[in-house]
């Protein structure tokens, strides 16, 4: 055997293995092929091979190829439904066949285990990207996601995922308007049209009016529908700038961290309570208590993705968080019942409009409006808070500007010593 053929079956092996340990092959059957394969390549190889022998191996890889599917459709309809692990063998498979799989093929498979898994957020979130990362249809991304919620509004991870999605395409709606230089709604329209049709169904012989709309599932009945329904228009206007559109500032992600933030509470508290055959007013405040802290948990993880988005208002996005807290939710007040929660809003706020700030592009005006700030929090809290409020506002002056100068002649240093002592 040469050295090139052998090459070229030893590429073979690993992908047989796959398929014998999946179950879609016996080793009789891997052995048979890999027989057949290594026939076909010395043919190949040889002096007298003919355009008859690539055809003939050619033929010979598509009724393999034939026959896996087959086999990989029969396993999934018998016993195999519940086994997640068949069936992202089967997307996958699906996804990287190209062109040789439909746009609704691939949907079809998504319906199929979204109804006998509809409560596996892992799935709708791979259907939801699928949609926006391979086809480019926010749309339908938005109402995978929807309806993802309807089965699952007590999931953080599903809120989270639909917040991300709103923020990355209001994100490349700015970035794009600005690299294609779109001046108005008609030609934003266009341009996004143009790229989810680049990106989109890739079977000519399907009708790509109906993609807005290929998820299926069953209907819930429940609340969160009506709820998913007060979101603004989808279709926001594209005209007008961040500080003229509030939906260009991600308006809608904060409206869906409002109602996320409510279904969540209110669910965990529905489960929590469960757990107890009678409870008195103590108890019910404790659960509340829990509850209170559980959402303040979820949305500094809010506060960390809000960090991310360097093209969007940032400081406007966490600013949403902080009022959230300023009220009582579920009859807790943050100020009282978690003054370490109360005191670490209070921090956020004050370094807020110098949080992205770095040395480089130092604004004094802009420290001392954070200075101001921080003395007229410090003013109304008891002193053992006001220490530590001091203490954590110095240390943050400090280690963002004073210890990154390294010239003791650079005049900012003396402004910064002073703002320093003042606090």
């Amino acid at each position: 055997m040469s050295t090139k053929t052998r090459h070229y079956l030893e590429q073979f092996i690993p992908e047989l293995d796959d398929l014998v340990e999946k179950g879609v092959f016996t080793k009789d059957e891997v052995s048979n092929i890999m027989k057949k394969r290594t026939n076909f390549e010395h043919r190949l190889n040889s002096r007298g091979s003919s355009i008859n022998d690539y055809v003939k191996y050619i033929q010979y890889e598509t009724n393999v190829e034939k026959l896996r599917v087959k086999r990989v459709h029969r396993i999934l309809q018998t016993n195999k439904t519940n086994n997640l692990k068949f069936w992202a063998m089967y997307l996958n498979f699906l996804k990287n066949r190209g062109v040789s799989t439909s746009y609704k093929k691939i949907h079809s498979v998504y319906n199929t285990l979204l109804k006998l898994h509809p409560n596996n957020v892992n799935i709708w979130i791979s259907c939801a990207k699928y949609e926006y990362e391979k086809h480019a249809n926010f749309k339908s991304c938005r109402s995978v996601f929807q309806n993802g919620l309807r089965f699952n509004p007590d999931v953080s991870k599903l809120w989270f995922e639909y917040i991300k999605f709103e923020l990355n395409f209001i994100t490349k709606l700015i970035n794009r308007r600005k690299v294609m230089n779109l001046i108005n709604e008609r030609e934003q329209e266009l341009d996004m049209l143009n790229e989810a049709k680049e990106k989109g169904p890739n079977d000519e012989n399907e009708d790509n009016d109906d993609q807005d709309s290929n998820i299926k599932t069953i209907s819930t009945g429940d609340a969160m529908k009506d709820k998913l329904n007060e979101l603004p228009e989808a279709d926001m206007n594209m005209l007008g700038s961040q500080e003229t559109n509030p939906a260009l500032r991600g308006d809608i992600a904060l409206t869906i961290f409002d109602i996320g933030m409510k279904s969540l509470g209110e669910h965990y508290l529905k489960k929590q309570k469960g757990y107890y055959a009678v409870a008195d007013k103590t108890t019910n405040k404790e659960l509340k208590k829990e509850a209170i802290e559980y959402l303040y948990k979820e949305s500094q993880k809010y506060i960390e993705l809000f960090d991310q988005f360097k093209d969007l208002q940032r400081d406007y996005l966490i600013n949403h968080i902080l009022q959230y807290w300023k009220f009582e939710h579920h009859d807790i007040s943050l100020k009282e019942e978690f003054p370490e929660y109360y005191l670490m809003n209070m921090f956020i706020d004050i370094t807020l409009n110098i949080r992205y700030m770095t040395l480089e592009n130092l604004d004094i005006d802009q420290l001392q409006l954070s200075v101001k700030k921080y003395i007229a929090y410090k003013s109304k809290l008891p002193e053992k808070d006001s220490k530590q409020l001091q203490t954590k506002y110095k240390d943050y002056i400090k280690s963002t500007f004073l210890d990154n100068i390294e010239e003791e002649e650079d005049s900012r240093v003396k402004i910064l010593d002073l703002i320093v002592k003042k606090l």
